[in-house]
């Protein structure tokens, strides 16, 4: 869902602008943001599974509470659309932003005054499924139309809880003036890429950054090269080969990584990007490309919105970021949060309407137009600028690759916080790409024991 609208991309700490909380956090630290409580799950975890839903009543009815991190601009007309063509039905929106909700759930869970609808995502699902807060939408018309990545995050064991409709993904946002100073054909290799940033610079120009340390330019260039080496297969989004060698005790990030943090490393050891970088928020990064200042930024749609807001003129495109040789280039990005019914409401049968309509083209249809989301359905193609074209075909298709949900939850926070910080020290020119793996390294040691 789209979190950004409750503040600028950066300041959002869970899900897809995520990577960027990363980075700050990503999303969203390498991995998303802080983790809620989760002692919410504890006493009902030997409660048995809950039946599968498969029947409701013809005249489903009553108030069904809606706790959303969308903003209530972009889910009201959602809810007025469907209380219109469901009239026995009535919303309770709510809203809480992206960096409580999960403190927020976890905390009306135990009291016993949780919505009947609400987020789930990798920072919360292990503990709402262990606890059987969560209704089985296996057999759902809204699990039927998801995309299999987005299908395979709902899911926990052979299950599926929860209705993802979306996916993001990232790549270097072009300030296509500037492109087409210094020649105008997109790099096909990062030697192309590192030489083009080169040209750049002698414009007086930053010729790229990142909206954050463990951002898109890294994340892509590992996806990238483990897609090389096997590590990871085509479409695949989670439970990715390279990092279940790694946090399996089977391999390391020094040997994993070496390649694409010494590729990324370039950019600062050849002083082609200042170290300053790191210190920018996102809206002056935002307002670097929109002015001219910058010739490319690593990031996402949320992005590309925000300076076409500050520069409706301004020609744009995002376009992958290059791989070690031609026809190897990727992107960031990762399947959206979904929606879950709670396994105890008393209106679950409204509930499951709501959930219904929210996959249906009606349904999607303006939650694309308030959202911005880039639709992954089977059901509804969301449009999209020209200027996100690849980027929709790369969404669609799991192009990419994230930390952010690839890691293990039960360590990337404190993953993340090691990354972030060895790394912008490493673009200070303070660590080389070695230490900063032995550094991770010896945090996995100490998080898993292996």
């Amino acid at each position: 869902m789209s979190d950004n609208h409750a503040g600028t991309p950066q300041d959002s700490a869970i899900s897809r602008r995520h990577f960027l909380a990363l980075g700050a956090a990503g999303a969203a630290g390498a991995a998303l943001a802080a983790v809620g409580p989760t002692a919410f799950a504890a006493g009902s975890a030997n409660a048995s599974p809950l039946p599968r839903r498969t029947t409701r009543s013809r005249a489903a009815n009553g108030t069904v509470s809606f706790l959303s991190w969308d903003t209530i601009a972009v889910m009201q007309p959602v809810v007025a659309l469907f209380e219109k063509m469901n009239p026995s039905i009535k919303i309770e929106l709510e809203f809480e932003t992206a960096n409580s909700y999960i403190d927020t759930l976890a905390t009306r869970l135990l009291a016993g005054t949780a919505p009947d609808v609400f987020i789930y995502t990798s920072q919360n699902k292990a503990a709402l499924n262990k606890g059987n807060y969560v209704l089985d939408l296996t057999d759902a018309p809204s699990t039927a139309v998801m995309a299999a990545a987005n299908r395979n995050f709902m899911s926990s064991g052979d299950k599926v809880y929860g209705f993802s409709p979306a996916s993001w993904s990232s790549g270097a946002i072009w300030n296509l003036r500037l492109l087409d100073k210094v020649g105008g054909t997109p790099p096909a290799t990062w030697a192309d890429f590192l030489e083009m940033c080169a040209k750049l610079k002698k414009l007086g120009v930053v010729p790229y950054t990142d909206a954050a340390q463990v951002g898109t330019g890294l994340e892509a260039l590992i996806g990238s090269y483990w897609r090389t080496q096997g590590l990871l297969a085509p479409g695949q989004v989670l439970g990715v080969k390279g990092d279940q060698l790694i946090f399996s005790g089977k391999s390391t990030f020094a040997k994993e990584w070496a390649v694409p943090l010494a590729e990324y490393n370039q950019l600062y050891s050849a002083g082609l990007v200042p170290s300053s970088v790191v210190a920018l928020t996102g809206a002056e990064v935002d307002s670097q490309l929109a002015n001219g200042q910058l010739a490319a930024l690593g990031s996402g749609p949320w992005d590309v919105a925000a300076v076409q807001l500050e520069n409706p003129k301004l020609a744009m495109k995002m376009l992958p970021i290059p791989g070690a040789k031609a026809g190897e280039d990727f992107w960031c990005g990762a399947p959206n949060e979904g929606w879950a019914v709670y396994s105890k409401s008393k209106v679950i049968d409204a509930a499951l309407e709501f959930i219904d309509f929210l996959a249906s083209p009606e349904g999607l249809k303006i939650y694309a137009k308030n959202s911005g989301d880039i639709i992954t359905t089977t059901n509804y193609a969301s449009p999209v600028p020209s200027s996100l074209t690849e980027c929709a075909v790369a969404a669609r298709s799991s192009n990419y690759y994230f930390t952010g949900i690839s890691w293990p939850n039960a360590y990337s926070q404190a993953m993340g916080t090691v990354a972030i910080a060895d790394i912008e020290i490493m673009i200070q020119g303070k660590m080389n790409p070695g230490q900063v793996l032995r550094a991770m390294d010896a945090e996995v040691k100490r998080l898993t024991g292996k």
